[in-house]
Parts: C-alpha cells; structure tokens; sequence
C-alpha cells in the first residue's frame, strides 16, 4: 500500500528567542486563569448509573444486564446514594477535582513495570536543515530549546493554555491587556466571553526536575529546587554524563556549549560493557525500590543518583539508527521502518533509558527524536505543548557549531554483586516482556479528512466507529472501549472515558455484518452512530462520563474502610473495566507518530490519527491477532467509506 505523504514543514511557524533568552513574553501571566477555572462537575447519581447501563448494553447478556439493573438500583437508593452524598460534600469543600487525589493514588500504587505499561512517547518529525539530521547537533538544539521553554515557564513568561475559538478577538491586545488587570477571580469568565477557554496548568509544576522515586506499595514523586537543578543527565550506552545546561544566576547556557559536551560524548564509541544501571528502572516498582535502597547505603551511588533524579530532565543517546533515514521521502518509509522507530521510541532496549523521570528526550543515531514521558504526573496536554514549543524552536534556528571547552562529567556507581545480579535479572525479564508485545501499523488513503467533508462525517467518530466493525468482525461480538478525553479545561482536571462502544455503535456493526441489510440502513445506522460518539465525546470533555464518578465512590468506600459495595464485584463492572481496545489520538503539525502500549494481556493499544491525506493506526498487543484486526479495519474504513458515497458493499 502506498504510503502517506504529511503536511509541509512551512506549516510550522518560523520565530526566534527573545533578546533575554525566552521563547516569548506573555501579556497575560502564565498562571493568571488558574484560580477562577471551574471545578470538574460532580455529575448526578442517576446520571452516572442510567450512562452506565447504556455502555453495558452491548456488552453482556440480557440476563447479565438484568442482574446489573437491579445492582444499579440497590446501589442508587442505599450504599451509593450515601457515598455520593459524602463526595458531594466533600467536593463542595474542596479546591481541587474531586478525581485527581484517588487518580493519582493509582498511578503511585501501580505496582507493574512503568516500560509500555505506563510510559507513553511521542516523536518528533525530522528536522530538514541537512545540519541538524547529525545526532549531536539535533540533541543540542533540542535541549538548548527545551532549557529556553524551561525559563518561560519557570519566571511565567510562558502564554497560558488557551483554547481559542475566535482568536480576531481574544488574540487583541486589548483583550490581553484587560485580562491581566483582573482579579484572580475573573480571568477565566473574561476568556469565555471573549471564546478563550483557559486549561489547567497545574501539571505543569512537574514538567521539569521531577522524577518518580520507587517505594515499597506506592512511588513518591520529587521536584527540586532549582539550585540543585541546573544540568540534564544524559545516557549513551550504559553510561550517564552530567551536563550543566543553566548558569547560576539562572541563564541557559550557550548552546555551542551544550553541543561541544555532547560532543565530547560522542567522540567515543558507547560503552555497554558496564553493567547498564538504567535497566532497573524497567522492574516492578517493589523490585526497583529494595534494589535501590541498597544501592543508595554507597555514597557513590548515592551521588550520582541524586544527580539523576535532580536533573532538568534525561536525555538517552540512542548510539542505534532507527526507523528511516532522516526526510527520507515517506512514500519509501516501509511499515516495519515506522514500527522500528515506534518501539524504540517507546521502550528502547531497556538499558540506556531512565523510565522514572518526568521525561526522557531520546535522540537516535540519525537524529531521530522524541519525548517518552511517565504519566502519573500528567496527561498529555503540559507535554504535547512543550514538545511542540521545542521542536518549533528547534526549527527556527540553524545549529551551533560546538565552541568551549566543555566536558560532560561522568557519573560512577559503585556495584555491589547483589546489585550486578539484580541488573542482569531486570535485563532478561525486560527482554522477555519486550518479546511479548507485537506492534504493527496501518496506513489508509480510503480515508482522510477530505473524504470526511465530502460524505458529511466527523472524523474521530468514524474512525471510533471504523475500530468498532474491525473487531466486531474479527471476533463476533463487541469490546470494552476506552478513548481519552482530556478534562483540562477544569481546575485540576484529569481525563475521563469516553465510552465509544454503544447501543448504537452495536446497531451499525450488526447491520454491516448483515449481508441483507440495505444501503439505506447501513448509512442510517452508521450515521447514527457516530453523531451519538461526537455527544458522548463533548460529555466526555465536559466531565460527563460515568468511568470516573464511579471509580471516585468505589475508591470512597476504600478510604472509609467500608465493604465494596456489589455493584463493583458485578461480572459487568469486570467486563466493562477490562479494556480491550485502549484508544488515543493526537494532532500536531510536530508530530511524526506516537505509541503506548496494551493496558492488559486481552488489550489492543490504539494510537491513530487523521489528516487531509489519509490515517494512521499504531497497534500494539501481547501477540493477539494484531494483523487480522489491521486487516479487517482496513476493509471496515473501505466499507463504510462506500456505504457513505451511496453505494453498497
């Protein structure tokens, strides 16, 4: 199949730092919407549980569903009309989302390895300046951008997250100037009428020198002051370097500097005969933390830890090639090139990564790049507007010749044998479930956000739909669906589900599963379907959904120490718990591809995303039938593109 071709390069816009070292300075102060965005809704009991229902629906058995209606309605007139009372009370008194304490107590008792369970990435396209497709010029220039983004935010120069409907307004200084003379009540009701949507920043405070510390039953997470903060830490083979990247009266350091200790890195092949201490970041969090209690008893050890975990952030020196050559044409990048590249990206070999930090920027051999990102600290949106600030920064400048002097400093560790042993056990455990995953991609040019115009349909709703009828088909019955929806535009917002499997999605796989049925009907159910998907994607945004007001009461009665109520011990809450197509999508004109992986052993993890040319699907599983689900969406976006243009299959 002939590959996609993406949007040009001149859709980036071309801008250089300001005189004082910053991307840009904001009119409106960094923060200034945080303390009058609005509280993530508490959506109403009934609502919750008649929602529940409907995506059980096409999910069990009548008599299953018999048995969970009268659940829901035990649960609605007692236990869970009692707990809803108390986090309706709760939430009243509380400043922060009545979800993001028990979300991130989750994330901090995830107990398995953080490597494709946890751990997502995105790269970055290729840089076309010729200079910059060298691994030590692309690194620097990326993390000279990286230390600029760093002072925007750190001294709130950085523009606040806007969502802007009408930018001939809000983009006015007028407006600007206004917004910032208002109290901190205010701000967000003036951007609302002016048809800004502020979102949440909060994340943002773990962007840079944070680092997740293993612990026995739940992780810490750290951010330093910036004292102790002024170098990244990069890994190339099993070795780690120590590069000063800000000076002491908080300016970044030049980036002919930065390049000439990078450089000094690279002069010398990579050393992977030492025993890679990196790896022991894939094991089990209980595994890492005894391991790493020992290993701190040495002040060696401890130091060069400290160093690690105090950095602005890591940087691996991926010393392999991945993926193609860089800008080479992509209609001859091949599909086993874009799953090398996705993979590495995604988990590496394991030895030359640091999985605990906030995030690793990973430069390979061919200057390939990009952002792999533990997620307990934050979702998507801090990341994706810094990795899309750099990578246009990046752009707008041509690289710096090496100058100086100056040399990475070495990080030692003194291994104890326990240790050493420990090393080499997490390096075959990781190998081993490294081997168990499978990713594979699709790219289609049935499909495109053109084509979308022409037959009158939304884009994430039909491709929603499109993975719908593929697993429908190859399975014969329907799956638990999982798609993200950012809720950042409230204060502390997380995500919530949206639910993509429903009553009507179950309609239109039938219907297209039945070789009787009418074009008429196809295109009637079909429809249907995914205008139902756009509501649920907009209750989704909105704080809507049922996943996390449920997931708050269950976690609720955990707290107070009470019997889980049955609704949660029912085979349904099980079955529509146990995900089994975990779907995501970004858009960014920075954006190469993205991966994560498989949330269960029965999961298909599904990055895709949409352009004026054609779709992309990344899928990764624990070696299910990952082909044939490819091959029967590629013949699902086929079927439903025919049935919409008026014509029958």
């Amino acid at each position: 199949k002939s590959m996609l071709k993406l949007r040009p390069l001149s859709a980036i816009a071309r801008r250089s730092l300001t005189s004082d070292g910053y991307l840009h300075k904001t009119v409106i102060p960094t923060y200034h919407f945080q303390n009058s965005l609005p509280k993530l809704p508490l959506p109403k009991l009934e609502d919750t549980l008649d929602k529940y229902i409907s995506s059980a629906i096409p999910l069990v058995s009548k008599v299953e569903l018999d048995a969970t209606t009268a659940l829901v309605e035990q649960f609605k007139q007692g236990v869970g009309a009692e707990l809803h009372a108390e986090l309706a009370s709760e939430n009243k008194r509380s400043q922060t989302s009545y979800i993001a304490e028990p979300w991130y107590e989750t994330y901090l008792r995830f107990r398995d390895p953080l490597p494709i369970n946890m751990n997502p990435q995105l790269t970055m396209r290729d840089d076309p300046d010729p200079a910059k497709q060298e691994q030590g010029a692309r690194v620097a220039s990326l993390v000279s951008a990286s230390v600029a983004f760093y002072r925007t935010l750190r001294d709130e120069k950085l523009k606040p997250d806007l969502y802007e409907t009408k930018p001939h307004l809000s983009g006015k200084p007028a407006f600007q100037n206004l917004v910032k003379l208002l109290p901190s009540k205010l701000p967000w009701v003036a951007g609302f009428a002016a048809g800004a949507y502020a979102l949440d920043m909060s994340q943002y405070g773990r962007l840079f020198r944070t680092t997740r510390l293993p612990k026995l039953e739940r992780d810490e997470h750290v951010t330093y002051e910036e004292a102790e903060t002024r170098h990244v830490v990069a890994q190339y083979g099993h070795q780690f370097f120590k590069i000063p990247v800000l000076h002491d009266d908080g300016t970044a350091v030049p980036e002919a500097e930065i390049r000439q200790a990078f450089e000094s890195i690279l002069s010398k092949p990579p050393n992977t005969a030492v025993p890679a201490v990196g790896a022991l970041t894939s094991l089990p969090r209980d595994d890492w933390a005894m391991v790493r209690d020992a290993m701190v008893s040495d002040p060696t050890n401890q130091q060069a830890l400290h160093a690690i975990d105090t950095a602005l952030f890591m940087v691996s020196l991926e010393h392999l090639k991945t993926g193609s050559e860089p800008m080479q044409a992509l209609e001859t990048v091949t599909n086993d090139q874009w799953v090398d590249l996705i993979q590495c990206m995604l988990h590496g070999n394991g030895r030359n990564r640091w999985y605990d930090k906030s995030f690793q920027l990973i430069v390979s051999a061919n200057a390939k790049a990009s952002v792999n990102f533990e997620h307990a600290w934050g979702d998507g949106v801090a990341v994706l507007r810094y990795f899309n600030e750099i990578y246009e920064e990046s752009l707008a400048n041509p690289a710096a010749a090496p100058e100086g002097t100056s040399q990475a400093e070495e990080l030692t560790f003194n291994l104890q044998p326990a240790t050493v042993s420990a090393i080499a056990d997490a390096e075959s455990r990781f190998d081993a479930f490294v081997g168990s995953v499978e990713c594979k991609l699709l790219q289609s040019q049935a499909i495109s956000t053109e084509i979308l115009k022409e037959v009158g349909l939304a884009g994430d709703g039909t491709l929603q739909m499109a993975l719908q009828l593929a697993h429908f088909r190859l399975k014969g019955y329907n799956a638990s669906t999982y798609e993200s929806a950012s809720t950042a535009g409230f204060k502390h917002g997380r995500t919530e589900t949206i639910r993509s499997c429903t009553p009507e999605s179950d309609a239109f796989v039938r219907a297209f599963c039945d070789t009787s049925a009418s074009q008429a009907t196809r295109d009637e159910l079909m429809r249907a379907a995914i205008k139902n998907h756009g509501k649920l994607a907009k209750a989704g945004l909105l704080g809507g959904g049922w996943d996390r007001h449920l997931f708050a009461l269950k976690a609720l009665a955990e707290r107070k120490g009470l019997p889980v109520p049955d609704l949660f011990e029912d085979s349904t809450y099980s079955k529509l718990s146990k995900i089994i197509l975990s779907t995501s999508t970004l858009a960014s004109p920075a954006l190469e591809a993205g991966g994560f992986g498989p949330v269960n052993e029965d999961c298909f993890g599904i990055g895709y995303g949409i352009a004026d040319v054609g779709a992309r699907f990344i899928v990764m599983t624990y070696q299910l039938e990952t082909q044939e689900f490819l091959d029967c969406l590629d013949q699902a976006i086929m079927d439903m593109m025919t049935v919409a243009r008026g014509d029958n299959f």
